[in-house]
């Protein structure tokens, strides 16, 4: 032991380390301890905090006494180099993904607005009132396999589809739903196409405009940018603060101040 060795656990130099004495015999109660498995050594000091260490190492984690640990220590962490093995020594490692692809949101592609004609699943209707909790209930299927085997990783996403398929594996019987009217259907599609054309969002003026078109969007649309267009060119005048004032039957003021002014 020279003196510039020190502790492996507490980092203190050896010379510098307070052995505990007997304070009866005044004799030394621990020494420092040099380890025979990596040569290091651990101050009296510290195995007199952790008993653990008069027989035990805590680098190579192996016991000079009894113990549950193996003889030869615990295996060594992997090492950070890697080293390809034989059979994917060849393989060329693909480069990594650009920031254009990572930051462009993933587009999931839309439902189809007709079922498959060939499955074998019973197909429900999705209703304004339908929950996968009700569908669940009334068809006796867990929530987990409907939603994954509609691929639906949200409970509100159920609100964006039109019909989604009951496994037949878990439900062979009739569809507790009736497929929507093709014509109100149409109708429907015809409605947000005029507001997404128009930029108004009013249920009531869209009906008005498609009713009064017979249905068709073009010249609903067309009539309301006619209209917007008039509106534009033709102000209404006075409104708000510039609209006059009534005039009285005494002239120009019903007060005597008034009508002598």
């Amino acid at each position: 032991m020279s003196l510039a060795d020190s502790c492996c656990t507490c980092a203190t130099l050896l010379s510098d380390v307070k052995v505990p004495y007997d304070p009866d015999s005044e004799k030394p109660l621990l020494y420092n301890r040099r380890l025979d498995c990596c040569s290091r050594y651990i101050c009296a000091s510290c195995q007199s905090k952790n008993p653990r260490f008069q027989d035990y190492c805590p680098f190579c984690q192996i016991s000079s006494g009894p113990s549950a640990l193996p003889r030869e220590g615990l295996r060594l962490p992997p090492s950070y180099t890697k080293t390809p093995h034989a059979r994917n020594a060849s393989r060329t490692e693909s480069p990594p993904p650009s920031y254009d692809d990572l930051l462009t949101p993933r587009r999931v592609p839309e439902q189809s607005t007709e079922p498959p004609a060939d499955t074998e699943d019973t197909v429900h209707f999705v209703g304004s009132d339908d929950s996968l909790q009700a569908l669940s209930l009334a068809y006796a299927v867990p929530i987990p396999i409907l939603r994954r085997h509609n691929h639906l990783y949200s409970d509100q996403l159920l609100q964006a589809r039109k019909w989604i398929l009951i496994p037949r594996s878990h439900y062979n019987g009739p569809p507790l739903s009736t497929p929507p009217d093709p014509a109100e259907e149409e109708r429907k599609t015809k409605l947000r196409r005029w507001m997404v054309a128009t930029k108004c969002a009013d249920y009531n003026v869209a009906q008005l405009y498609l009713k009064g078109s017979d249905y068709n969007l073009e010249i609903a649309v067309e009539a309301f940018k006619a209209d917007e267009e008039w509106e534009k060119n033709h102000p209404l005048e006075g409104k708000g603060k510039d609209k006059p004032k009534p005039r009285s039957r005494f002239g120009r003021g019903g007060s005597l101040s008034g009508q002598l002014s």
